[in-house]
């Protein structure tokens, strides 16, 4: 009996992709919306895996994810603590290319940004240039 195919992490999302971007609507040249946390996972995971890069991609990321946590829900311009959390909790291990990016956009435009947001913001951008 043949042992079961492997596959890489990285292989299984190429295969994927153009099926999410197709389900869930998503398109780097599009509007960016961004309707639900399960959308925001899937962006969040394929700009971790590698997938997905280079500056339209990070411009596309940073928009979309802005938009969804702080200018789709009222009241604008804040992030709920459940958003934070949930947020947090997705990104404070696993850094990506754009978090760095992603991080000081939602600082910037949050009204009040919560310190935990600031402390991982600065955190990621130690040793960075800008």
């Amino acid at each position: 009996m043949a042992s079961p195919a492997k596959f890489e992490p990285s292989a299984v999302l190429e295969a994927l992709a153009p099926a999410l971007h197709h389900e869930l609507h998503l398109d780097p040249r599009g509007s960016g919306a961004v309707g639900s946390r399960e959308e925001a996972e899937y962006l969040l995971m394929l700009d971790h895996s590698g997938a997905e890069s280079g500056p339209e991609w990070r411009a596309f990321l940073i928009e979309a994810l802005v938009g969804f946590l702080v200018w789709q829900r009222q009241p604008f311009g804040e992030m709920s603590e459940t958003d934070l959390e949930w947020f947090l909790g997705l990104v404070a291990d696993a850094p990506s290319p754009a978090l760095p990016a992603l991080l000081f956009a939602l600082v910037r435009e949050l009204n009040d940004a919560p310190e935990r947001l600031m402390v991982l913001a600065l955190k990621h951008a130690e040793g960075r240039t800008l």
